[in-house]
């Protein structure tokens, strides 16, 4: 007889041949698949899907957010990589914050700011980068008129949508930011309390103002948004607050759309858009696995567990040691990502650093940047230009989602866009959420991700899509700040390498190594988490729980099969995330 009952959560894999779409948001999917049936390509339904998160989850992906999206178009049979990152307004200077000193806080801030202004408040505000985003992808790539890909985000916001219990789940975790700004409080705390959750009768979410600039979107294009009256009122609300962000910000902003990064692993191209990112650090990750044989390891044996584990220890100190905006520094992108590099690393791998040094209370970001342990410009064609390492600004909440499409011709994306609410950051009827992505950057000048005029943040967004023979074959990402790039490495790995469907790659039990502690799935074999002790591994063991933020991201996946012309999808089993496909 059994004591204990131990979490077992799944969802069905959904299996299409036409089309297939995940989404965070049931309404979101539905909206996807309605424009896919509609006769739309997988970049329309991206973007529908895109919107309506937007109008839902703008506290996890706000139209003023920022994010990445990679595009297959299958009959050009190119890949292409959209970088709507956010950018520091043109107006920020070195002395901006006044910088307390080392954080003494929790999550993973290296300095303090007075007032945290460079976290909260109008100082706090990127370039809104989402809407550019979403909208330049359509007008390049899309084939349906953008009035009707905006159709079902218009009808959200103007005639409401009821609140499901994740929604009322997090707005009560979300409490006290969302009651401390009359705009957040108005929308997402209707007569000041959490919103009642369907399946009983739902508090329903209205936004006018939002549904008022979707409407004009939908006419208009970007400008609707980047010049004229709502442009306007950003710039005075900036104003009055004391903020750098101006008109001119908005009006010169443009995405970057070009090639992607990419390495090979086994027989696959995998690719991740180019831009300062957690997608960097997983395809360096990928890189030293490349050099193991870890099919006859055994799935989460310790011995492959160990190997992982190490490897992702080696590409997270590079990160934190010499990752940044290359636009602005020079960054020794060639040498992180080159085979001989990883090579070098990986003889490394099962030498007993990292955890059994000892961290202590020390976050590895903090230590691998006072000590950095391996040169990778010895691997790269650039010049050399030493700069002082630090790494970025990250946080531990949440504030994420994920998108991955695929239509009957076999056009792919897969979208990671993100938004996280700020106090004070909301201009009064314009139906904008701006996002505080200043504090993603070092707040003293001289790092490589210090902050500077026009400079992208680094942030830990990674999707991913996977190539054989030039064509996609799995397209993945994930919510989940620092913790992304491992689940997404994980999942990929399950696939590629043991051959599993996506629903089962994504529910298997998970570690993290993004922190000072080991991250171990409770639902992981105990004789392997006492051996991987013994090798020195410092652990947490932890219990996943259906959280507004959890200790592992939340991965959904595609998989397609060319030759049997099936679809299959995957999703977290902890969220509403939800699969569609027909």
């Amino acid at each position: 007889m059994s004591l204990y009952s131990a979490w077992k959560v799944n969802k069905e894999e959904v299996v299409a041949e036409n089309g297939i779409v995940t989404s965070a948001l049931p309404l979101s999917a539905e909206a996807g698949l309605s424009i896919l049936k509609a006769g739309g390509n997988a970049i329309d339904a991206a973007v529908a899907i895109g919107f309506c998160n937007i109008v839902q989850e703008p506290y996890m992906a706000s139209i003023g957010g920022m994010g990445y999206m990679l595009i297959h178009l299958a009959e050009k049979a190119k890949t292409i990589g959209v970088d709507f990152n956010g950018r520091a307004p043109q107006g920020t200077t070195d002395e901006m914050y006044d910088v307390i000193g080392p954080s003494t806080g929790a999550g993973y801030k290296t300095f303090d700011v007075v007032d945290d202004a460079n976290n909260s408040g109008p100082l706090s505000a990127t370039v809104p980068a989402t809407c550019a985003g979403f909208c330049e992808a359509h007008k390049r790539f899309g084939t349906l008129p953008f009035e009707q890909v905006l159709e079902p985000a218009i009808a959200l916001a103007s005639k409401g949508f009821e609140a499901n219990w994740y929604l009322t789940m997090s707005a009560a975790n979300m409490h006290d930011t969302f009651d401390s700004d009359p705009q957040l409080s108005s929308v997402w705390l209707p007569g000041g309390k959490v919103p009642r959750s369907h399946p009983k009768p739902g508090t329903r979410i209205i936004q006018k103002d939002l549904a008022h600039l979707l409407q004009n979107l939908a006419k208009k294009g970007r400008d609707a948004m980047y010049s004229g009256d709502v442009a306007e009122a950003i710039d005075e609300h900036m104003k009055k607050g004391g903020g750098v962000l101006r008109k001119k910000d908005l009006e010169d902003y443009q995405p970057v759309v070009g090639q992607t990064a990419n390495t090979n692993f086994a027989q696959y191209s995998v690719n991740v858009v180019n831009t300062p990112s957690g997608g960097i650090t997983n395809l360096q990750t990928l890189n030293i696995l490349n050099n193991f044989d870890l099919k006859n390891m055994g799935h989460n044996t310790t011995e492959y567990l160990h190997t992982f584990m190490m490897s992702a220890r080696h590409a997270f100190a590079d990160r934190f040691g010499y990752l940044g905006d290359w636009e602005h520094h020079k960054i020794p992108i060639n040498g992180l990502l080159s085979p001989l590099y990883a090579k070098e690393i990986a003889k490394e791998v099962h030498n007993p650093t990292f955890e059994i040094r000892h961290l202590g209370e020390r976050e590895p970001l903090v230590e691998f940047m006072e000590n950095p342990i391996h040169d990778p410009w010895a691997y790269d064609t650039n010049q050399k230009v030493p700069v002082p390492s630090h790494p970025a600004m990250d946080t531990n909440d949440e504030d994420t989602t994920h998108i991955n499409v695929v239509d009957k011709d076999r056009n792919a994306v897969s979208c990671t866009h993100t938004g996280v609410f700020a106090k004070g950051l909301n201009p009064s009827g314009t139906g904008v959420a701006m996002v505080g992505g200043m504090g993603w950057f070092i707040p003293k000048p001289g790092y490589p991700n210090s902050m500077a005029p026009w400079k992208r943040p680094m942030n830990n967004m990674s999707p991913f899509m996977v190539l054989e023979n030039n064509r996609p074959v799995l397209l993945q990402g994930a919510p989940g700040a620092r913790r992304i790039m491992n689940r997404n490495a994980q999942v990929i790995l399950n696939v590629l390498v043991f051959g599993m469907s996506p629903q089962e790659a994504i529910i298997q039990p998970v570690v993290d190594v993004s922190g000072r502690k080991t991250f171990v799935d409770s639902r992981m074999n105990p004789s392997t988490v006492n051996a991987l002790l013994d090798l020195g591994h410092d652990i947490d063991l932890l219990e996943e729980e259906p959280a507004p933020t959890g200790y592992f991201a939340r991965p959904s996946a595609i998989q397609i099969d060319h030759e049997k012309n099936i679809l299959k999808a995957g999703v977290d089993s902890y969220r509403p995330t939800t699969a569609l496909g027909y």
